[in-house]
């Protein structure tokens, strides 16, 4: 995979993406495998590297189902700029899938956590502040 950077709508560049797939009041995340050269055994989110020519939202949906078997679809994500670090990561959320977890090679385990409980996790690094923003977005769009 190229590591060139897409241009989002705002202009801003990222050269992957990742997603907080929510069902109810859950997250999902993956379990890196034991092997992985980055963060092994800790639980973070589906997402990946960007292709070259690949639309960002493409590129998230494509990365979610190589890694979790599920379906999203660029129209239901929604942008989490706090933690979006221009350049280098994008972070989306969505309340919107369908399928059942089934997961690829990258990853050995899957749960579907509350929050409040990811810090008795061994979990990568800035996942409780992208939950965190997420649900304050779940939230906003509640009043």
């Amino acid at each position: 995979m190229s590591k060139i950077l897409v241009r989002l709508q705002n202009t801003k560049t990222y050269k992957s993406a990742h997603i907080v797939i929510v069902h109810d009041e859950n997250v999902l995340v993956l379990r890196r495998s034991s092997t992985d050269d980055w963060m092994p055994g800790h639980y973070g989110l589906p997402g990946g590297k960007i292709e070259t020519g690949e639309n960002i939202l493409d590129g998230l949906c494509r990365e979610c189902k190589e890694e979790t078997s599920l379906d999203i679809s660029p129209q239901d994500l929604v942008f989490l700029p706090k933690c979006s670090i221009e350049n280098e990561h994008a972070f989306y959320y969505t309340t919107k899938y369908s399928g059942k977890v089934k997961l690829d090679f990258e990853h050995d385990d899957f749960k579907w956590i509350n929050p409040k409980n990811l810090s008795n996790y061994k979990i990568v690094p800035d996942l409780l502040s992208i939950v965190a923003e997420t649900s304050e977005k779940i939230n906003d769009t509640k009043r």
